[in-house]
């Protein structure tokens, strides 16, 4: 990345006014990945001179009417979504998808769009590829602040990943926040303070806070598998806790199981389970599960593309395990 803080050349020569004001906005750069506005360029104090000779030199590069980068700065999905606010301003914040990749929700790792609100109805001209909403709800207030961006809240970003994302994409983000630790009482007051006409969004993230489980799946995989594996008729739970008999230790927490059939199903990810150190405690948990009675199926999220191999495995091992009890 070049430094904003090199020896100052142009008209109005160096003095110790101009050494001070490049060094706060080199501080600016290195905050904001490289990037300042023409507004924080001209509170540094930046001689004319200085900033028309850094411009044509190629040090600093003019994005659009609002931003500059520094010459060489490497790209990232990070540094466009603070490029985007940057050139938004004013009093905006980044949201919707964007804001839930940033909190952390699932399934919104690799999402690479960017949307920014701006509180009130204010026009903003939008960047090319940044989608720009307008709101009289969403206050500066209602705002946290991630490395130095303004970005809504937990449950507003909800509330506007309902309204455009829909059904699934909210309940995913929503398990998320819960297994996170984020209060449900902090979701339900801030939603219900959103239930304004012409609102999208409210309703659809009260009625999944409504029928969110007392114990949440850990991963929107074992959701998925627990919908897929309903066409069987059994019964699955979530997360059984399984003890050794003998003196009451702690053996596993199965992703899904149907007690009644000792039958229990394990949904792996290559991310958690396929390292050799993960396959053979894996390995050694399941052996005693099944000296237990317990019959384990592995359930990739491949398979969920081959529903009949994994119907037939468990209609092998619940066959299995009616003839052991009827012997």
């Amino acid at each position: 990345m070049a430094d904003a803080g090199n020896e100052i050349t142009g008209n109005d020569g160096p003095d110790a006014d101009q050494m001070a004001g490049m060094t706060r906005l080199t501080a600016t750069f290195a905050t904001q990945d490289g990037l300042a506005t023409f507004s924080q360029i001209r509170e540094a104090e930046i001689a004319r001179g200085v900033r028309r000779s850094r411009l044509e030199g190629g040090e600093w590069r003019a994005v659009d009417r609002t931003v500059i980068e520094l010459g060489g700065a490497s790209d990232s999905w990070r540094r466009d979504v603070r490029r985007a606010l940057l050139s938004v301003g004013g009093d905006a914040a980044i949201s919707h998808v964007t804001a839930g990749r940033l909190h952390g929700f699932d399934g919104l790792d690799r999402n690479p769009e960017i949307h920014v609100t701006v509180c009130g109805l204010t026009h903003h001209t939008a960047p090319a590829g940044v989608v720009v909403h307008r709101s009289t709800l969403l206050t500066t207030k209602a705002c946290i602040e991630i490395e130095g961006m303004r970005v809504v809240s937990k449950p507003i970003a909800l509330i506007q990943i309902a309204a455009t994302e829909g059904r699934d994409a909210t309940r995913k983000a929503l398990d998320s926040m819960v297994r996170g630790g984020d209060s449900s009482l902090w979701v339900r007051t801030t939603v219900q303070e959103w239930r304004h006409r012409g609102v999208k969004g409210p309703r659809m993230v009260l009625d999944a806070l409504d029928a969110t489980e007392s114990r949440l799946p850990r991963s929107w995989f074992q959701r998925l598998a627990k919908r897929a594996l309903a066409t069987t008729g059994l019964s699955f739970v979530d997360e059984l806790r399984v003890e050794d008999p003998a003196d009451g230790s702690h053996l596993a927490d199965l992703d899904l199981a149907a007690p009644a059939l000792m039958l229990g199903i394990e949904c792996q990810s290559w991310q958690w389970h396929a390292t050799p150190t993960a396959r053979a405690a894996d390995a050694r948990r399941k052996r005693r599960l099944r000296r237990l009675g317990w019959e384990i199926i592995e359930l990739w999220y491949a398979d969920l593309g081959r529903p009949d191999e994994v119907l037939a495995d468990i209609t092998d091992a619940v066959a299995r395990h009616r003839r052991e009890q009827a012997g």
